[in-house]
């Protein structure tokens, strides 16, 4: 189970960072309120794969797929709130230091 964990928090890891990089491959900066939404917008498509990729998956015995799945949601949803906290934060701190 630990394998399959490991390989959700690089996914999820993978997810931030390729969409990231992508947008400044492009060029593309958003706006404050999508900056903030994207994290979670990520959090929701990684629940979607997991939803659909770990009951059907054939590396874990049928007991262990319940809680991995609902352990690798739960991670999703953390790291990328985590991901948007900061950046609210960051955000917060550029507006009062420029009143």
């Amino acid at each position: 189970m630990a394998a399959v964990i490991v390989g959700g928090v690089i996914v999820i890891w993978l997810g931030l960072s390729a969409g990231c990089a992508l947008l400044l491959w492009v060029g593309v900066r958003l706006h404050w309120p999508a900056t903030l939404a994207a994290p979670l917008l990520l959090a929701l498509i990684e629940t979607l794969l997991f939803l659909a990729a770990v009951p059907k998956g054939d590396l874990l015995p049928e007991p262990q797929r319940t809680p991995a799945l609902l352990t690798l949601i739960a991670l999703a949803w953390v790291i990328n709130g985590a991901v948007a906290a900061t950046l609210a934060a960051r955000h917060h701190r550029t507006l009062n230091t420029e009143h």
